[in-house]
């Protein structure tokens, strides 16, 4: 049962995130607060229940430790009481909203990682040699505007003309878990509007576990061999989103509103960072490469009591395919988590039944 636990956590993609707070009352309310839902809580009585998952991620990334560290999670039995780093956890947690109350008008400045910054313990001393910094990107004098940005965006991809030829596509790629050693099979179908993204989860002592991601068009579903996962409304949203901007560059049809912020800088490269606004008000930031016009990162916030929760998509290594170019490396992460997909073939305007996009 441990392969199945692993797969209905936060994204379904939690391989050291606890499980226990995601496999209990998925029929819950959206206000019901985690001092309802789940035991042993002290602190964090009257959060939504359905941030919890996020919160233990992000302390989890914050400390660079895993469950284990405040919980026995060796026999499963999250809620045990008696560990000295839950009890501390609890303290520095009272000490945080204290600081974000008093000093910050209750804005949620102050987290975890203000001070531990990946280390369990924070460090007291304070650094002798100087941090090597990456020089700042210089501004242009006249900001681009969000029309030319998508324009060279559309070349980029391969033009308008090329992407109206692709009606559908048929991928193969592997999904490389963090050590590098680990794959699963994956199988992306693209038909329209219309995406199912399948992945193999071999297990040889229970079996192949297989998930499925739809978006028909309009809402999208996660399913667990054949059994359907419940979603919180972000991790609904960026299955929907990813399935949106696809090697798709009318962007404007995706997000009411976009702006251009400023010139950044990714791995030494020049990026415009646009942010941008649903429909529904979900805001967003996406990276376009300055030279070549591609998008190349998005990140998405949930808001969370310790600040936000960031969904951060990297789109590398873009080959041409029809005509139309795109990514063959896709590097997925959420605090404390983190995957990759590698497309190693793409098939386009295949026939694809209907009924593989249907929920």
């Amino acid at each position: 049962m441990k392969t199945k636990l692993k797969i209905t956590t936060i994204f379904a993609f939690a391989i050291s995130a606890c499980v226990f707070f995601t496999t209990q009352g998925n029929t819950q309310t959206k206000t019901e607060t985690a001092g309802q839902r789940f035991k042993s809580i002290k602190v964090l009585n009257d959060i939504p229940a359905d941030q919890m998952g996020k919160i233990m991620n992000m302390m989890s990334a914050s400390l660079g430790v895993n469950c284990a560290f405040c919980h026995a999670s060796n026999d499963g039995d999250y809620e045990k009481e008696g560990f000295e780093h839950k009890d501390i956890a609890r303290q520095m947690l009272k000490m945080t909203f204290d600081l974000n109350k008093n000093y910050f008008e209750n804005r949620p400045e102050i987290n975890c990682n203000s001070c531990h910054q990946g280390k369990a313990h924070p460090q007291s001393s304070i650094p002798l040699m100087p941090v090597a910094q990456e020089p700042r990107a210089v501004q242009p004098e006249k900001k681009p505007t969000v029309d030319e940005i998508l324009a060279k965006y559309e070349t980029a991809l391969g033009g308008k003309a090329n992407l109206a030829k692709v009606t559908s596509r048929e991928i193969k790629a592997q999904r490389v878990e963090p050590d590098g050693k680990t794959f699963e099979a994956e199988e992306i179908l693209q038909k329209g509007s219309k995406t199912s993204v399948t992945t193999v989860y071999p297990s040889k002592q229970y079996g192949d576990y297989t998930v499925r991601e739809v978006f028909d068009g309009s809402t999208a579903a996660k399913f667990g061999n054949g059994a359907k996962i419940e979603l919180k409304t972000d991790e609904t949203e960026q299955i929907k989103r990813e399935a949106q901007i696809f090697a798709n560059a009318d962007l404007k049809a995706v997000y009411a509103k976009m702006e251009f912020r400023f010139v950044d800088k990714i791995d030494g490269r020049e990026v415009y960072v646009l942010t941008a606004s649903t429909a529904d008000n979900a805001r967003e930031r996406l990276y376009f490469d300055v030279q070549t016009g591609l998008l190349v990162r998005r990140i998405a916030s949930t808001p969370t009591v310790l600040g936000a929760f960031q969904f951060q998509v990297d789109y590398t290594e873009h080959k041409d395919f029809g005509g139309v170019k795109l990514p063959t490396v896709i590097k997925f992460a959420v605090p404390n988590i983190r995957w990759t997909r590698k497309v190693f073939d793409v098939k386009i305007n295949v026939s694809i039944d209907d009924e593989k996009f249907k929920k």
